[in-house]
């Protein structure tokens, strides 16, 4: 049985006549009246009662149309699917993050075009340590992910790798910290200083080489404390348990109870970039991708 025949006999039977049922299709009378016995002949009844006046439903024919017309719904159904899936309109995108990612603009306006563009694509947010992104990208169980890191990161040569940003080094303490008073600080300024780290069991490369741009001028870290939380790291510096260097863009978690001074030396800086497999990227992945792309393209020009 072809859907053409269910076309062909709905036609028929809303309209019990075969010439307008045949306008209406498309086509002319004897092949109608052929495809509708070949239907009859399929199935082994007789859908409708013919006579030279009238046409009518038999009760076989009766009891068909419901069913031909839920079928043909599903079959139109089926096949609206297969054509947005087709256009990216429908699936999954699995995107990795770390901790700072959703409070940089860029990145929170291309997820929010994202929605808005393909609301029906299911999207995944999962944060993810630095360390093990490359793996859940090989392993398909991301389709991309945003690295904070100073430099490039050095990925295998399947990983496409883009720059989203640079952005300077703040420290956050509390207003009356003796450093709050100095407009611009250095990292020398930071000797002794009791200071708040993400843990690095988090496989957080940000406090490795925040750790490293210190240890490079002769400054041994004080760790006052690791944390695993972005509250639990503005909570204690507000507390006054250390101060904390921070990306830029965090800054704009502003609490009264922190300020919030920039690094002047050149190296006080960080980046943020956008990884993903170079082939086999999924189509809501590469419709993801283009977003991003304009939206680095406007904060740009």
């Amino acid at each position: 049985m072809e859907l053409r025949h269910l076309r062909y006999f709905i036609g028929v039977a809303e309209e019990l006549h075969f010439a307008r049922a045949a306008a209406r299709l498309g086509i002319s009378q004897p092949p109608l009246s052929q495809q509708i016995g070949q239907l009859e002949a399929e199935l082994g009844v007789r859908l409708f009662e013919r006579t030279s006046r009238s046409v009518r439903l038999t009760t076989a024919g009766t009891a068909f149309l419901p069913a031909a017309r839920a079928t043909l719904d599903q079959a139109e159904r089926a096949i609206n699917v297969a054509r947005r899936a087709a256009r990216g309109e429908l699936g999954e995108l699995n995107l990795g993050f770390n901790a700072s990612a959703p409070f940089v603009p860029l990145i929170a306006r291309s997820i929010f075009a994202f929605r808005q563009a393909w609301p029906d694509v299911k999207l995944n947010l999962t944060e993810v340590a630095g360390r093990a992104q490359p793996t859940a990208l090989v392993d398909h169980a991301l389709d991309a992910c945003f690295v904070r890191s100073i430099r490039r990161p050095e990925i295998c040569d399947n990983i496409q790798v883009t720059p989203i940003l640079s952005e300077r080094l703040f420290v956050a303490m509390r207003p009356d910290h003796r450093l709050a008073g100095i407009e611009e600080l250095h990292l020398r300024d930071l000797a002794g200083e009791p200071m708040l780290f993400y843990a690095r069991e988090n496989g957080a490369t940000f406090t490795d080489e925040l750790m490293g741009l210190l240890r490079a001028i002769g400054i041994e870290p004080v760790v006052a404390h690791t944390v695993r939380e972005v509250s639990t790291l503005f909570g204690l510096a507000a507390a006054g348990v250390g101060v904390t260097v921070l990306a830029e863009s965090m800054c704009a978690l502003q609490s009264a109870k922190l300020v919030y001074r920039p690094l002047a030396d050149p190296e006080s800086t960080t980046a943020m970039w956008l990884i993903h497999l170079r082939d086999g990227a999924s189509l809501p992945c590469r419709n993801f991708l283009e977003i991003i792309a304009k939206e680095s393209a406007a904060a740009e020009g």
